[in-house]
């Protein structure tokens, strides 16, 4: 295979470099970029923030953050030359002009490592300082022929998004933002679409006439792990349901593109979403964990968690039903379902199809048969597997449930993680796995009735799967992943 072509050179600016995201995905992904051959062939990594340090001691902390992620892989020799890439800047965001000495900073760089100019603007810092960073790289002149890259939640409701993005476009076009999704930076959520237009089979499967329903679930095994502050702010319906899980389900529902262009790809996430029905706050289901035990160490309540109140209504699981009005989906439930302190973590796709006639079984003293059913693994272990039908060994006709299953293992190659691929993509100007604005948008309006008016909160102990308000949501049917097992 031949390797795709570095993008062209540049520079790379992290806003909050002295901050967790900072050295738990970005440093590590761009790491991973450069010992891949994936940077470009000329480029400069530049941080800045408050913290106070110099270009050695923000060298030598990237050092520990990287050495933490990459473990036994990690290589000292590569490191020196990656250090040398590296340099720093402190100061503040708030005050007019402080991106001056940032400025100033960059030209020598540029004109050092010889990059062109060109700028990737990385905003690794709480959402509340994105607008604030724009206005002082509009202020600076530094937008021209730079790019500015914006991690979700994108404001906390659809005024706040606006807002953000009224600031973003005084400064920059909307071809120069890129709005980061980490979900949609992962191997098996862009296979969906290859694997639905890809194959003849399943395309002319994939509509109400085949489908019973659709689950998506994200369950987290972790709390808020030390980001209760943030968590209070945000909860499972901002954090996931209004983000990540619409994204998936776009893809999962959405028409074919016309082509594989970045805008063909959006334009048809963004018919789907509109097709969608706002979520009806009496088909969800809020969820808060309380105590339990996660495997055999005991695991606190949600209120009891570092930086969240003592009386706290933030959801930390959500499961809803979303329903399309569309020729393809109409009458076809779609389930998502997301929570922490869950019994394990796991992402998947269940694709569950129309059930047989039953009447051909009766008699043979078994229950019906369980109904075909396509599951798509997202994590732990990326992979696919169709569960159908076939003979129990033995006297009589006694159905029997088998898969067949691929891993991505077994391909032998070595994917791109999440932040890798979409940092890459941001430097090549690809906008394919990024959100547009009218996507944001829509994907607010679609949540603001539970925004509005929350359903009542229900309370679930940490290590189960949640609610049992979330079975009855989706009863008759029974979710594929849960406590007990995967049979539906």
């Amino acid at each position: 295979m031949t390797p795709a072509p570095a993008p062209p050179p540049q520079t790379i600016v992290i806003f909050g470099a002295s901050g967790d995201l900072a050295r738990r995905k970005v440093l590590p992904a761009l790491w991973r970029l450069a010992r891949g051959g994936h940077l470009p062939e000329r480029y400069a990594i530049v941080g800045y923030a408050r913290t106070g340090w110099g270009t050695d001691a923000f060298r030598a902390e990237a050092h520990r953050a990287v050495r933490e992620a990459a473990a036994a892989s990690f290589d000292e020799g590569a490191w020196r030359e990656f250090e040398g890439s590296l340099s720093y800047v402190s100061g503040p965001y708030d005050e007019p002009g402080g991106f001056a000495r940032l400025v100033e900073h960059l030209g020598g760089v540029e004109n050092e490592r010889s990059t062109g100019g060109r700028r990737l603007f990385y905003c690794a810092t709480p959402p509340s300082a994105f607008p604030i960073i724009a206005r002082r790289i509009g202020e600076a002149g530094a937008q021209r022929g730079a790019r500015i890259v914006v991690e979700k939640p994108f404001g906390r409701d659809l005024g706040s998004a606006r807002d953000l993005e009224t600031v973003l476009h005084e400064v920059f076009e909307e071809s120069q933002v890129f709005r980061i999704d980490h979900y949609l930076g992962k191997e098996s959520v862009q296979a969906i679409l290859v694997f639905r237009f890809a194959n003849s089979t399943f395309e002319r499967l994939w509509h109400r006439d085949s489908i019973d329903h659709v689950q998506v679930t994200v369950a987290e095994s972790l709390g808020v792990e030390g980001r209760g502050v943030f968590y209070e702010e945000a909860g499972a319906i901002r954090d996931m349901l209004q983000n990540h899980l619409l994204q998936v389900l776009a893809f999962l529902a959405m028409e074919p593109p016309r082509s594989l262009e970045p805008e063909a790809i959006r334009d048809e996430k963004v018919k789907l979403l509109r097709t969608i029905r706002p979520f009806d706050p009496a088909e969800v289901v809020r969820g808060q964990y309380t105590a339990g035990s996660a495997g055999e160490v005991p695991a606190p309540a949600y209120r009891a968690e570092p930086g969240v109140a003592p009386a706290s209504d933030v959801e930390t699981f959500v499961a809803a039903r979303a329903r399309i009005d569309n020729w393809r989906w109409a009458g076809v439930p779609f389930f998502l379902r997301t929570g922490k302190r869950l019994a394990r973590r796991a992402t998947e796709i269940a694709v569950v199809f129309r059930e047989v006639p039953a009447y051909l079984f009766e008699g043979q003293g078994v229950a019906p048969p369980v109904p075909n059913h396509l599951l798509i693994r997202i994590q732990p272990e990326e992979g696919i597997s169709f569960a159908f039908q076939t003979k129990e060994p033995g006297p009589g006709f006694v159905p029997r449930v088998v898969d067949m299953d691929f891993s991505s293992r077994s391909l032998e190659a070595e994917a791109l993680g999440d932040y890798e691929r979409l940092l890459l993509d941001a430097m090549e100007g690809d906008h394919t796995l990024f959100i547009r604005r009218d996507e944001v948008e829509r994907a607010w309006e679609l949540a603001a009735p539970l925004l509005d008016c929350p359903a009542a909160m229900e309370t679930y102990p940490a290590g189960s799967f949640g609610p049992a308000a979330a079975d009855t949501l989706i009863a008759p049917r029974r979710w594929h992943l849960r406590a007990e097992g995967g049979s539906l």
